[in-house]
């Protein structure tokens, strides 16, 4: 099912959006990973939406939303994501976030005190710093960030580059396609130029250390279901940011895969995918001891 796509006004820029499925399903918000963007959801929004009107959208500062001059940051993003609520009247809502796109699911939750009901957080650190990111290294990650590559010389010639890197190896073809199509622009001599720019990507690693995520778990109302990948470095049921997490969000759960990276969504989406169904059915995942 190919997506439309759409824009909404809220907190000073226009977000861009694609969505899938019927206006009058019950809606569903999905929120990307930094440096990603909305179309790397395909293979799972487009089965989504048999039963939801499912809403993808681009963070500031990726994809097609508009850039901003307040900066960029994972509270703005959250504050961005709960003011879209607002603006779009959505209540009740179902929401499944990726890393970041969680993070920023958790600060709007906070914001807006019983508009999110359901929740799926893919691969979100929930401790006050990534499980696999020892002090400091988010700045040396933000450093080479910097130094990535933003312009190829078209975008078979990315798809060649990255379809073989770390990050990228395990990647579901259909989702990998839809991230060299939909995170580049092409450029009038044909040339294909990252929509997210390395300096924008780098900024948010940079906050991330100073990200204080358990002032937004207090008070926490919705049920919340924790995907984790399988890799060194990722989190755990014994992390303690984990822990603290299922103590301070009545009902949270946390299952572990068993398989995958931090890039588990787009890895892995058939198997994500019932995982999300059946949580938001009412069958939702349970806590692997």
């Amino acid at each position: 099912m190919e997506p439309g796509s759409g824009y909404v006004a809220a907190n000073g820029i226009n977000h861009h959006y694609l969505e899938w499925g019927e206006a009058s399903n019950p809606p569903l918000l999905m929120l990307h990973a930094t440096g990603l963007c909305a179309h790397p959801w395909q293979p799972i929004a487009g089965t989504l939406a048999r039963d939801y009107h499912v809403i993808a959208l681009d963070q500031r500062g990726h994809g097609d939303t508009e850039p901003s001059d307040r900066g960029y940051s994972f509270e703005l993003v959250g504050e961005d994501l709960a003011e879209i609520i607002r603006v779009m009247g959505l209540s009740r809502l179902r929401m499944v976030g990726h890393s970041s796109g969680g993070l920023a699911t958790l600060i709007a939750a906070a914001r807006l005190p019983g508009r999110i009901a359901q929740a799926v957080l893919v691969e979100t650190r929930v401790g006050e710093s990534p499980a696999s990111a020892p002090s400091g290294e988010l700045k040396e990650r933000a450093r080479r960030t910097r130094l990535k590559r933003s312009v190829w010389e078209s975008r078979a010639a990315m798809y060649a580059g990255y379809r073989h890197r770390a990050v990228f190896k395990d990647w579901d073809e259909t989702a990998f396609r839809a991230f060299i199509e939909g995170g580049t622009r092409l450029l009038p001599d044909g040339r294909a130029e990252l929509k997210c720019p390395p300096q924008v990507e780098a900024d948010f690693y940079e906050q991330r250390d100073d990200l204080q995520v358990s002032r937004y778990l207090k008070g926490l109302t919705g049920d919340y279901l924790l995907l984790l990948g399988n890799y060194t470095g990722g989190q755990t049921l014994e992390d303690a940011g984990v822990r603290r997490f299922r103590e301070m969000v009545p009902g949270a759960q946390v299952k572990p895969m068993g398989f995958g990276t931090h890039f588990l969504p787009m890895e892995h989406p058939a198997a994500v995918l019932p995982e999300i169904r059946a949580f938001f059915a009412g069958a939702g995942s349970i806590d692997h001891e």
